[in-house]
C-alpha cells in the first residue's frame, strides 16, 4: 500500500502572559486552529488525529469536542483521536461518546483509546498502576460493547449488568486505534483487531513492537497489513540540507518546552534532549525528522517501510501560528506527495 499522511495535532495553548488571560483572544486562537485544520482537507491529509491534555500547555482536554466541530467544517477528512484518555473515563461514555462523532461525521471517525500520560494523571492522584487498570478495563468493556448492543461487566472498577449502549455505531466495524510502546501493548492490540500507532520509540523497536502485533493479530485471524499500523513523527523543515542536525535539535527543543509546560519540573533525562547530539532511551532521536522537504520524506518513508507502517502521523515542531502555517504548506506540497508515491509491503 501507498503511505498515507495523517497530522497528529497537539493544540498548543496561548504562550502571551496577558493573552493567556484574554477571553476574545483565546476564542481568536479556537477559530484560528479551526481554520487551519479545515485547511488539511484541501491539502491532502488523509485525516487529523487529536490529543487528550489536561493541566497546562494545550487546549485540548476533550478532543470530542474538537471533532465534533470539525464535522461540520469538513466533508472527507478523517477525524480521530489518540486518544481518549481511559483514566479519566468512562467506559460507557467511551463508547456512547464515539458513537455519537461517528454519526455526526458520516462515518469519517477514528476512534481512539490510551492510557495517557503519567505525569498529568498525578496531578489527580491517578497513579500508573490505578491508570492501568482502568485502561485495560476500559478496553475490555469497549470491545465488548463493538461487539454487542447490551453489555454486561464486573471488574475492579466498574460493575453493571445488561447495561444498553446508545446510539449504535454508523461504521460496522468501526476503526480503532491504540497507541502503544511495547510488544506486549502492541500485541494486545493485534488481539483485539484493533490499529496501533507507536512514538518515541526507534525505528528498530518500533519494527520489534509491530511484529508482536502482526503476530498477534494473525493468531486471532484479525488482519495486519500496513494499513493497520502508523508511526507519529515529529517534522522540523530547514531550506538547506547542511543544517539537518539543526532542525533535529529544534525538534528536541521543541519536545522539551511542550513538556515543561504541560507536565512541570522533567525528569533529567529530558535535559539530554536539549543538547546538541543529545540521545535518550526514553525518546529515540528516530522521534524527530529533520531536514529539507525532500529529506523529512526520505526519512518517513524509510522509518514506513522498515517498520510495515502505512500510515504516517506527523507533528510540527514549531508553535507560533505563522510558522505552522508554513509547516502544513511545506509539508501538503512537497512531502505528502511524495509518501503517497511511495509504496510499504
Amino acid at each position: 500500500m501507498q503511505v498515507t499522511p495523517w497530522l497528529f495535532e497537539f493544540f498548543h495553548e496561548l504562550r502571551d502572559p496577558i493573552a493567556k488571560e484574554d477571553p476574545a483572544a483565546i476564542q481568536a486562537h479556537y477559530r484560528w486552529y479551526l481554520d487551519l485544520w479545515t485547511q488539511c482537507e484541501a491539502r491532502g491529509f488523509e485525516g487529523i488525529f487529536y490529543s487528550e491534555h489536561h493541566f497546562g500547555a494545550g487546549y485540548s482536554p476533550s478532543p470530542n469536542l474538537v471533532i465534533a466541530a470539525m464535522s461540520q467544517r469538513t466533508t472527507t477528512l478523517r477525524l480521530g483521536v489518540i486518544g481518549t484518555v481511559s483514566p479519566y473515563a468512562t467506559p460507557w461514555r467511551v463508547v456512547e461518546e464515539f458513537a455519537m462523532l461517528d454519526h455526526l461525521t458520516g462515518g469519517r471517525l477514528e476512534m481512539g483509546i490510551v492510557s495517557g500520560i503519567p505525569p498529568e494523571q498525578g496531578y489527580v492522584g491517578i497513579t500508573p498502576a490505578i491508570g492501568a487498570e482502568r485502561h485495560a478495563e476500559t478496553l475490555e468493556v469497549v470491545a465488548k460493547a463493538l461487539r454487542d448492543p447490551v453489555v454486561t461487566h464486573h471488574g475492579t472498577h466498574w460493575n453493571f449488568d445488561d447495561l444498553r449502549l446508545v446510539p449504535r455505531l454508523l461504521q460496522r466495524p468501526p476503526p480503532v486505534w491504540t497507541a502503544t510502546r511495547t510488544a506486549a501493548s502492541s500485541a494486545r492490540a493485534g488481539a483485539l483487531g484493533w490499529k496501533a500507532c507507536g512514538g518515541f520509540l526507534s525505528t528498530a523497536d518500533m519494527a520489534a513492537a509491530f511484529d508482536a502485533y502482526r503476530a498477534a493479530a494473525s493468531d486471532a485471524g484479525h488482519a495486519h497489513g500496513p494499513e493497520r499500523l502508523g508511526i507519529r513523527r515529529m517534522i522540523s523543515f530547514v531550506d538547506d540540507e547542511r543544517d539537518q542536525a539543526a532542525a533535529v535539535l529544534a525538534g528536541k527543543r521543541h519536545l522539551v518546552d511542550v513538556l515543561s509546560a504541560s507536565v512541570g519540573p522533567l525528569p533529567p533525562w529530558a535535559a539530554v534532549l536539549d543538547a546538541p547530539d543529545g540521545a535518550t532511551d526514553v525518546v529515540s532521536d528516530d522521534e524527530f525528522v529533520g531536514g529539507t522537504p525532500t529529506q523529512v520524506a526520505e526519512q518517513l518513508i524509510e522509518q514506513c517501510r522498515a517498520t510495515g507502517a502505512g500510515n504516517m502521523c506527523v507533528t510540527f515542531g514549531v508553535i507560533e501560528p505563522k510558522e505552522l502555517e508554513v509547516a502544513h504548506n511545506t509539508f501538503a506540497r512537497e512531502v505528502g506527495p511524495l509518501l503517497r508515491k511511495a509504496t510499504v509491503a
